[in-house]
């Protein structure tokens, strides 16, 4: 079931989230989108719509958890992978994503210019992307 009613703004990131279907981790898999109401990934391991998962960011400290709902999923290729999109349960996850959408892009920018042989600390490259991008950030 794909639901393409939106009601938040989806920003594109390429970071690693941990997938908690129970306790343990299920599996590292790379985060296709992130917005206030939820996101989405992709895995080679089907979710049942209504399935409840616990996600985690490392990147930020402390390390970003939220409890969350499958909400869609969707095939990506004949090779057994999905795009799995998911709802947060508590209204308060709302207010932590902003941070955690800064951090995910901040640390994309470090990344894509260490491919261009700019080393940049964390600090550096928040600097710079805030210098860049901070005043159109969230704008849909």
């Amino acid at each position: 079931m794909n639901d393409d009613r939106r009601s938040f703004f989806r920003h594109p990131v390429d970071v690693p989230i941990r997938i908690f279907p129970q306790a343990a981790v299920m599996e590292e898999t790379p985060l296709s989108d992130l917005s206030e109401g939820g996101l989405a990934f992709q895995t080679n391991v089907f979710i049942e719509v209504g399935h409840v998962l616990k996600i985690n960011i490392p990147y930020v400290e402390p390390p970003f958890e939220a409890p969350c709902v499958v909400r869609w999923h969707r095939v990506l290729d004949n090779k057994g992978n999905f795009e799995v999109g998911v709802m947060f349960l508590d209204e308060e996850t709302a207010f932590r994503v902003r941070m955690v959408e800064q951090v995910c892009h901040i640390k994309d920018y470090q990344e894509k210019n260490s491919g261009l042989g700019r080393e940049l600390s964390f600090e550096q490259a928040a600097t710079e992307w805030m210098e860049k991008y901070a005043a159109d950030f969230g704008r849909a």
